[in-house]
């Protein structure tokens, strides 16, 4: 009841209509130090376009240093167009390199950077990127209900094969709630960027991010 409570407020305090929903999983399924493992889960929809987008993601990382961190992961993705049935498929090898910076007990910062390899269905092995995210989270020294921290993050993503600055999502608020000892689900709101062939396209997105431990 808490954790409908307060996805029911932020929904209410949200700056403006969204014009997507994206919501994502993560199932932590194994973890013995350095290594851990698990499973990440996808759903995007943009019910103006008609874009829906599945992915499904086994990913393994290993702590390299108290402060970095390193991944591997292999994405699958289901891209449909709901409007005319088209359908294709991506696969993505993933390598990620992220350092993480604790400033306080409480405020922690996190710089992910992530190198895509993208193979969509029918078309040449070009469509590569290069992904960097800062964020910035503050655990709440005594909980306020079921919130638990808030952040901010951006996140930039470069083109590799048209060499500029093809993405960014640019998350001004989010909030972090406890729904049980082994699960939370981050709420935010997200500005979307794409650099198209003219100008810059921005879309409101909600972002509902499960995590699950095992």
């Amino acid at each position: 009841m808490r954790t409908l409570t307060a996805l029911a407020l932020f929904l209410t305090l949200s700056p403006v209509q969204a014009d997507e929903w994206w919501a994502w999983t993560m199932l932590d399924l194994w973890k013995q130090k350095p290594w851990s493992a698990g499973l990440f889960l996808g759903n995007r929809l943009d019910a103006d376009d008609g874009a829906y987008v599945q992915i499904a993601s086994p990913r393994v990382k290993y702590q390299l240093l108290p402060w970095l961190e390193t991944g591997l992961g292999l994405s699958l993705l289901n891209i449909e167009n709901t409007r005319t049935h088209d359908r294709r498929w991506q696969g993505r090898p993933e390598f990620e390199l992220s350092p993480k910076f604790d400033l306080s007990p409480e405020l922690r910062l996190e710089w992910r950077n992530r190198m895509e390899w993208r193979k969509n269905d029918g078309a040449a092995f070009t469509t590569h990127r290069t992904r960097h995210r800062l964020q910035l989270g503050w655990t709440l020294p005594e909980p306020v209900g079921p919130v638990t921290r808030v952040f901010a993050s951006n996140e930039w993503l470069v083109d590799l094969q048209r060499h500029q600055w093809g993405e960014n999502r640019l998350i001004p608020l989010g909030v972090t709630v406890k729904i049980s000892k082994n699960s939370d689900l981050d709420l935010s709101y997200m500005i979307f960027s794409q650099n198209g062939t003219a100008r810059w396209r921005h879309e409101s997105v909600l972002l509902t991010y499960l995590r699950v431990r095992f």
